[in-house]
């Protein structure tokens, strides 16, 4: 048996280049080589055929295996010449891929000469013929450095025992093309949004109470607990680090019953006593600004308290405001309502003759600097939008994972969770990640949570579990979800950037590939060029894209010696 392992020529040269001569010849010589095993056999139904071994044609396309989906594909055409094949052949073709380590045997492909009761394909002796063979096995990633040989094994119609006797392992191919896994799924996964903001608003209101018609300030309301919170609002904020006290208001409202214009005056009246009180009850305080203003009747007000009350008529109370917009003619009709408007009288509209005081403050949350030291040094003093948002501030993903990690513990927010598991993927730790997306998901259903548990199960390989998601996932997920599948095409006109580049490289469209990279210049976008060139045929364009990539990322280089797309035209020695 003769076979070739890429993996000890790489041990023996570092890197080789396919030649398809030398490849040839190696078939050629394997053939004869298996003509000899069966001259030396009592089965000689191949010793004419031997004579013409030169003759036999054996091609692959394409001629490096390619990583589709989830399994290695070529497909493997054998031509046999005029004369040649004996009428009483049966060949058994076996494609199995051999690495360091292991082997994966797939489908065999038989055919027969004309004389055989079989049903295989015949291979006519006169004309000759050719038979076409698709191979799809099962890709392991230790067949990355690998050979695909073609077992060919042979039987007689007559010989006794119909067994099949090995004649040669013939190589056929070297290496697979595995860019399909360069796709970059932890790019496509989105954290979810924190909601910090670096100014908040807080305030505080109280209500100066006023009797029916007047619009004079009763002692006892300055000296109600509502309007001492209030005053203790205003001075507490007043003069406090990073935070800014805006102007006091005084909103003066009148109930809606009585002649509308003297309503409106009375508000107005009551917003100007409301505003004089409160100045003067907090005139050691400096720095404070006042305003007032009058509003007139608050129907408004009238509704709300109406729909919070268990007054008997309140649902047609509430039919006479949605009927009618008038005032006035509101309120004729609810004082129509004679035993109505009395219970009105009593428990709703005093709550409406009022001055309501308003007071806010802006707080200025901490700086940046601020953030990210607490997030690094003492993350559990922040709360969780600011750990969320101090964790976009941090450049180094080691720091962001801890972050994420105190503020999951601490909070249990799912928005941490899935933030984590962004981070861990882009480090390549799918599992972790994984986790922590299902963690998040027990806690959320957000879609987005759907879109990342589809990614990192693809960016595992793991096409059984991204299918449980892919179907309600958005476009660009189900796009990446063609590339895994193979399905290049159809995945390149939903995706952007980068990985459009990478379908549209694989779907031998270069020139769209190229378009996509634009000016992206990490390190992958500069490998995927030197690819690109390579395969285009520019040598000096190729090294000088990969040795950009290696200079960005060192563990380029290790893949570049290994990778086919790069052997036919960069050596070890170009990577120096």
């Amino acid at each position: 048996m003769l076979y070739l392992c890429e993996g000890s020529m790489l041990q023996k040269r570092e890197i080789t280049n396919f030649n398809v001569l030398i490849m040839k010849r190696i078939v050629k010589l394997s053939l004869m080589l298996a003509v000899c095993a069966f001259t030396l056999s009592s089965c000689n139904c191949y010793k004419k055929m031997g004579k013409k071994v030169d003759d036999v044609n054996i091609t692959c396309n394409p001629d490096v295996l390619l990583l589709k989906g989830q399994n290695v594909v070529t497909d493997v055409t054998v031509t046999f010449p005029e004369k040649y094949y004996n009428k009483k052949a049966v060949l058994k073709i076996t494609p199995v891929l051999v690495f360091e380590g292991g082997e994966i045997v797939g489908t065999p492909k038989y055919v027969q000469g004309a004389k055989v009761a079989d049903n295989y394909p015949v291979i006519e002796t006169k004309t000759g013929g050719k038979y076409v063979q698709h191979v799809s096995i099962p890709y392991d990633p230790r067949a990355k450095v690998c050979t695909l040989e073609m077992r060919v094994e042979a039987s007689c119609a007559n010989s006794k025992n119909g067994e099949f006797v090995l004649l040669a392992s013939v190589p056929v191919a070297e290496g697979v093309n595995t860019l399909q896994q360069d796709v970059d799924y932890s790019a496509a996964m989105k954290s979810m949004a924190d909601k910090f903001k670096r100014v908040t608003t807080i305030s505080e209101k109280a209500n100066i109470m006023y009797v029916i018609n007047r619009s004079d300030v009763r002692k006892a309301q300055l000296t109600s607990e509502q309007v001492k919170l209030f005053e203790d609002f205003v001075k507490e904020n007043s003069n406090k680090d990073r935070v800014t006290l805006g102007s006091i208001y005084a909103n003066g409202y009148a109930s809606p019953d009585g002649p509308l214009d003297f309503n409106d005056q009375l508000s107005k009246k009551r917003s100007e006593s409301g505003k004089a009180a409160i100045s003067k009850q907090l005139k050691n305080v400096s720095g404070v600004t006042y305003d007032a203003a009058a509003y007139g009747e608050d129907w408004e007000g009238f509704k709300e308290l109406v729909e919070q009350s268990d007054i008997e008529d309140k649902d047609l109370i509430l039919q006479v405001l949605q009927m009618y917009s008038d005032p006035v003619q509101r309120d004729k009709e609810i004082k129509n309502m004679s035993s109505v408007f009395q219970v009105l009288a009593k428990e709703i509209l005093p709550q409406l003759r009022r001055t309501q005081l308003v007071a806010s403050a802006d707080v200025q949350g901490k700086t940046d600097a601020e953030l990210k030291d607490a997030a690094i040094n003492n993350p559990k003093s922040l709360n969780v939008e600011e750990l969320l948002f101090a964790a976009t501030l941090i450049k180094e993903n080691k720091d962001k994972i801890k972050i994420y990690e105190v503020a999951a513990e601490t909070y249990n927010d799912p928005r941490a969770y899935n933030n984590l598991g962004v981070v861990l993927a882009a480090e390549g730790l799918y599992a972790e990640a994984q986790a922590a997306f299902e963690k998040a998901a027990q806690l959320s259903s957000d879609a987005q949570l759907n879109d990342n548990l589809a990614l990192v199960a693809l960016a595992q390989g793991d096409l059984d579990a991204a299918s449980k998601y892919v179907n309600s996932a958005s476009a660009d997920v189900k796009a990446l979800a063609a590339v895994a599948n193979g399905e290049y095409q159809q995945a390149a006109g939903q995706l952007e950037g980068y990985n459009k580049a990478v379908a549209e490289v694989l779907n031998g469209n270069l020139s769209a590939a190229k378009s996509a990279l634009g000016n992206l210049k990490t390190a992958d976008a500069e490998y995927l060029r030197g690819v690109i060139a390579a395969k285009e045929g520019d040598k000096n364009a190729a090294v000088a894209y990969v040795k950009s990539a290696i200079a960005k990322d060192e563990t380029l280089k290790a893949k570049a010696l290994k990778d086919v797309n790069l052997m036919q035209v960069i050596s070890a020695a170009d990577l120096k």
